[in-house]
């Protein structure tokens, strides 16, 4: 499989597949595979006072969730990109964020173009599902941003009781973009609405009632299997794609303990759970329809085993 093209390569498959019932490999956290003990910290990270330079010292592998850059990770096969977005008053520059500085959202943005101008059978879906340090103002100002690098390409969602667009559609109209962000008033300086937003810009999906993405926040194997279960069992809005966050989520406690026992890091404690994942996938497609899967540390070869479920078995085999 050609991961770079692999919805061109599945074309005739995809054409009549409406976008919430495509297997999307997507990353969790995306940008913050740069995030080293040299980068800035923010004030997202809790204060500990005396702590805190102990916390700048080990937080940085507890914050990076990726080995792979963007721009890799586009043709590695993964089509969802999670974005966090923070806006630095220091320097009024939009970073990516996981407690750490990341990559600047615009550098970041600019590889999206590029890989989409290179694969025109691509679509990719981008979700800025927290924004931090934001007033409306530094929210519309980026909004238009973006509405100029990707112009005819983003693609506006689909109103309430109607479905999502078919990849054929999509391709054939050349929306081949997909922006969300965030409604969540807490997540900002002040004075955010996004109903005003909406009004601005169209194209814009919201991050919690078009890309619903629940999330498990436990450090526990068993019991995030049972809760992604439990959440792909409820009804979905016909507008909306699905998330499924197959990722453990470390406590300050888990942070802190890692100075001296295991895991020692995010990636150990990802791989405590990532050989369970094909398993996984294979019976959330065949039982609950599952759409985008996230994944920390998110390997090449779970990839192409996440591309396959879009295939029967006799697909499989011409492929």
């Amino acid at each position: 499989m050609d991961l770079e093209n692999w919805m061109e390569c599945l074309k005739d498959e995809l054409c009549d597949r409406k976008l919430s019932e495509i297997v999307i490999p997507g990353t969790h956290d995306s940008g913050s595979y740069c995030i080293t003990r040299k980068s800035k910290r923010t004030e997202l990270l809790p204060n500990l006072y005396c702590l805190n330079s102990l916390v700048d010292v080990v937080g940085a592998v507890w914050s990076r969730t990726q080995d792979f850059s963007i721009a890799d990770q586009l043709c590695f096969g993964v089509r969802y990109i999670d974005l966090r977005v923070f806006l630095d008053r220091d320097t009024n520059i939009k970073y990516l964020v996981h407690g750490f500085e990341a990559g600047e959202l615009f550098e970041e943005l600019e590889n999206v173009l590029k890989f989409v101008q290179l694969h025109p059978g691509e679509i990719v879906i981008l979700d800025m599902n927290h924004i931090y340090k934001c007033n409306n103002s530094d929210i519309c100002s980026m909004l238009k941003r973006v509405e100029e690098m990707f112009g005819d390409k983003l693609c506006p969602p689909s109103p309430p009781d109607t479905c999502v667009p078919t990849y054929g559609e999509m391709i054939k109209a050349g929306k081949r973009v997909i922006v969300a962000v965030t409604e969540k008033p807490e997540m900002f300086m002040s004075n955010y609405k996004h109903s005003s937003v909406r009004c601005q810009f169209s194209w814009v999906w919201s991050s919690e009632t078009n890309v619903v993405s629940p999330w498990a926040n436990t450090t526990d194997v068993s019991t995030l299997r049972r809760y992604l279960e439990r959440t792909m069992a409820l009804p979905r809005l016909a507008n909306s794609v699905h998330v499924t966050q197959t990722i453990l989520t470390p406590t300050m406690s888990d942070t802190l303990h890692g100075i001296y026992s295991f895991p020692h890091n995010l990636q150990q404690m990802a791989e405590q759970l990532n050989p369970h994942l094909p398993a996984w996938f294979q019976d959330f497609r065949k039982n609950f329809n599952l759409n985008i899967a996230i994944v920390d540390f998110l390997a090449p070869t779970l990839i192409n085993q996440l591309i396959n479920l879009n295939l029967n078995r006799e697909e499989m085999m011409r492929h």
